[in-house]
């Protein structure tokens, strides 16, 4: 029970930070703890509501694979920091260490699966997943042919 209660409280406290560092997040969205959401560019991140991000999830708003290391050696033939909102819909369940790249747009009532690395948007009500993510199927379809 105790552990229970600090967890909730690890929760709480990681929810508070992400939203004074700007991420958006809705109405009853769950982020684990263990959860990494990028914060730290001027590109954002928006969570919906309703929304399960579960453990080693990782959300970029940012990459710096253009840069050519910690000295930039790259940035003389034009590379640099690329920033791109990332924008979560509602009713969505991002599985255990998903990666979610900068840029990506996830409609709503999507399921991405473990392990997922999502490089491109999402339509509304698909589930993705592999590295890098594929659409496999319909939430929907998924949903009603499980619920026996």
């Amino acid at each position: 029970m105790l552990k229970v209660l600090i967890l909730n409280l690890f929760r709480k406290i990681n929810l508070r930070k992400y939203k004074k560092k700007g991420v958006i997040i809705g109405d009853n969205t769950w982020i684990s703890h263990k959860a990494y959401i990028d914060s730290h560019s001027p590109a954002r991140v928006s969570i919906g509501e309703n929304c399960f991000v579960t453990r080693n999830v990782v959300i970029l708003n940012h990459t710096d694979t253009k840069m050519g290391g910690p000295r930039n050696i790259w940035k003389d033939i034009g590379g640099n920091r690329v920033f791109g909102d990332v924008i979560i819909g509602d009713n969505v369940f991002i599985g255990v260490g998903a990666v979610i790249m900068p840029g990506v747009k996830v409609g709503n009532n999507v399921i991405i699966g473990a392990l997922t690395v999502v490089t491109k948007d999402v339509p509304d009500g698909k589930i993705i997943a592999g590295n890098p993510g594929r659409i496999i199927g319909d939430t929907m379809e998924h949903v009603k042919r499980n619920n026996r």
